[in-house]
């Protein structure tokens, strides 16, 4: 179940997640990898300080995903799509994303009967 967010609001629903959440990027390969990250959102901007390989993986291939996960285990994700912008990649680089798409998504209730 997925519920769209408008990428200019998302500060709102990030209000209720906190700023713990994890950037995910690809790296040399096309493997994916999960970085957990500090995110500070105004509008439609994400920026958060990343790792030596986050922020290399985003400045070759600046696809990213935000992902905040569920407060509880009935809630949503917030999940985020973007394009990095990242100056000078390197252990405590900046990378911001200006995100392009969101949703707010959680599995599909299973059908009882």
């Amino acid at each position: 179940m997925s519920i769209p967010v408008d990428p200019d609001l998302l500060a709102q629903s990030v209000a209720d997640y906190g700023p713990t959440a994890y950037l995910l990027t690809c790296d040399d390969d096309g493997r994916p990898r999960v970085s957990q990250v500090t995110a500070a959102i105004s509008k439609n901007r994400v920026a958060v300080t990343a790792g030596g390989s986050a922020s290399r993986n985003a400045k070759a291939r600046p696809a990213v995903t935000m992902l905040w996960p569920p407060v509880d285990d009935e809630g949503f994700s917030l999940i985020a799509d973007g394009v990095a912008e990242v100056e000078d990649p390197g252990p405590g680089a900046i990378v911001e994303i200006v995100v392009t798409s969101a949703v707010l998504h959680r599995q599909a209730q299973p059908a009882t009967g």
